[in-house]
């Protein structure tokens, strides 16, 4: 996003937020930056935000978390809490590098906006004018579709996937809905290095992050600089179903990254200035970076959103517009191997908030914590109260527990009770008892019996009737039949493993005559491949082969091949 010249350099002025160094840390756990012009006393407001991001990462059990707030006037603050380094018990510190994810698409996004405003790209030309020896599909895609995510590109195909034709695919016809792609973005970098002879990195330093004063921000995650970032976890027990709060963590490979779907590293007070100018193109003022044509056009909505970025969401170019409490902010995520990211800006308002946590923890992001802080400071501004602090368990809360509540039993006579609890339902089982949580795969459990699958309802006639557990069906009647695969499809089934972090692992099951790929649902088969139910385009396409024995040995799951245990 981006700033206007008067916002950036007027009344606040450069030096406002130039200053690196970090201001004395206040009682409240945070350090103001830059006062700002607008005389806005945020102090109650901070202290709220940092007992509440204390609060967050102590019972979801996370390490450390930073923050950085702005507002359109130049005032800036950061928060830095809990640990960097869980052995040596050394703090998190404001100025650590952190890794932002894909919140560094907003940047591309910027750079390939102001190419166009210099007439050197087209939003609305085919990407193949531009890259035309890639693997592009036989439909034309244009930039501004790959830009919003709307060209029915998979999410995390190779530029060059290993399936039959060595070509990408597309799952919908161009401009039709929204699904998130990686591999959209990486193209778009590789476009952008076509087009200005530089490298992605350099030529987002040029167009976005040297006209708004953020050159301390790492253009990629790289080697050279790792001493700057703080340790980061991720959880230990990767042969559970799904990551829970309060799961023991460890120390996460080291893993660099240049790929410009997600490859910059900011400090919270860089962020802090980002956001700043973020503020200003969501108003509409463009410059230093943009034509103000330009800086609307990267904020308005393209296509809803809601699944990757909530309720009432829309994509626009680069970046998400989520309501806050009715009013449109934007919004963007970032989850990268073992730090997550978020950040809410409402140009309405004028002020916005970033956050990141130095471990991955399934699908959660701060972004409670950065909607939170939109609240606090605007309520500032209006000389409201200040809002009451969010829910840290609220992402993991199940709708109607009630509904759950019973005894399930298999057809071997194994058996589970779901019962109410003072929190959480409780999963009763061998004499142990664990809460029961609402997660992006699904419902699971740390419950040692229980922990390697998660639970898939099953319901008939509107009334849940018992839950798939790994091939396994629980029932509320006593031992149910276990229903009986093909052969066809129990030779598909197993523990399929990709040892690049970002591939990891596929559980395929045999569920009667349904085949599912754990956390993904059941598959359907189509022409050559199979593709998730729910989608039948095929976005995401799964191939098996390397057939011994009756048996598969590698599943290719949208280009990139896991081999079976």
């Amino acid at each position: 996003m981006k700033l206007t010249r008067r916002g950036w350099l007027g009344g606040v002025g450069a030096a406002a937020l130039a200053a690196p160094a970090l201001a004395k840390t206040t009682g409240g756990g945070f350090q103001i930056l830059s006062p700002g012009a607008g005389g806005h006393d945020y102090t109650a407001a901070l202290a709220a935000l940092s007992a509440y991001a204390r609060a967050e990462i102590a019972e979801l059990g996370l390490p450390g978390m930073v923050l950085s707030v702005t507002d359109a006037e130049g005032f800036a603050a950061v928060i830095a809490i809990g640990l960097g380094d869980l052995e040596a018990g050394t703090p998190m510190r404001a100025d650590h590098l952190v890794e932002i994810g894909s919140i560094s698409k907003s940047f591309l996004a910027l750079t390939i906006l102001a190419l166009a405003d210099k007439h050197r790209i087209d939003l609305d030309a085919p990407l193949a004018r531009y890259l035309p020896e890639a693997a592009l599909p036989t439909a034309p895609v244009s930039i501004r579709q790959l830009l919003s995510h709307t060209a029915g590109l998979p999410a995390d195909a190779p530029m060059f996937p290993r399936v039959p034709g060595d070509q990408l695919w597309l799952g919908f016809a161009p401009g039709t809905r929204f699904s998130y792609s990686n591999t959209a973005y990486n193209l778009l970098g590789a476009a952008v290095e076509r087009i200005t002879g530089l490298s992605h990195q350099e030529a987002i330093l040029r167009a976005v992050r040297a006209p708004l004063g953020l050159a301390d921000i790492a253009g990629t995650i790289a080697d050279a600089d790792q001493t700057r970032y703080p340790r980061a976890y991720q959880v230990a027990d990767q042969g559970a179903a799904a990551e829970l709060p309060g799961s023991a963590l460890d120390e996460a490979k080291w893993d660099p990254e240049t790929l410009p779907a997600g490859c910059i590293a900011a400090s919270a007070p860089m962020m802090a200035r980002y956001l700043h100018g973020l503020l200003a193109i969501g108003a509409g003022r463009g410059a230093p970076v943009l034509s103000d044509a330009s800086a609307r056009a990267f904020t308005t909505p393209i296509a809803p959103s809601v699944e990757d970025f909530g309720a009432g969401s829309h994509y626009a170019l680069g970046v998400a517009i989520q309501p806050v409490d009715g009013v449109p902010c934007l919004h963007h995520t970032g989850g990268m191997v073992a730090f997550t990211s978020s950040f809410h800006a409402d140009p309405a308002a004028g002020v916005a908030a970033f956050a990141s946590v130095n471990a991955r923890q399934g699908g959660y992001r701060p972004r409670q914590t950065t909607a939170y802080a939109v609240r606090l400071m605007r309520a500032v501004r209006a000389r409201q109260p200040l809002p009451a602090p969010p829910d840290p368990w609220a992402p993991l809360r199940i709708k109607d527990p009630a509904a759950l509540f019973g005894t399930f039993t298999a057809a071997d006579g194994r058996a589970f009770t779901i019962a109410p609890g003072s929190d959480f339902p409780r999963l009763l089982a061998a004499g142990a008892s664990q809460p029961l949580y609402r997660t992006g795969v699904g419902l699971a459990s740390p419950h040692p019996t229980f922990s390697r699958h998660v639970f898939d309802p099953v319901t008939a006639e509107g009334r849940m009737t018992g839950f798939w557990w790994g091939e396994s069906l629980f029932s509320r009647a006593a031992r149910p039949a276990q229903p009986v695969s093909p052969e066809r499809l129990t030779a598909l089934t197993g523990l399929y493993l990709n040892r690049d972090p970002w591939v990891g692992r596929a559980m395929v099951l045999a569920r009667g005559d349904l085949l599912v790929v754990e956390g993904v649902g059941p598959l359907a088969e189509r022409a050559g491949f199979w593709s998730p139910a729910k989608d039948p385009g095929g976005i995401e396409r799964f191939r098996f082969d390397g057939f011994l024995n009756g048996r598969a040995t590698r599943l290719n799951a949208s280009g990139v091949d896991l081999l079976r245990l």
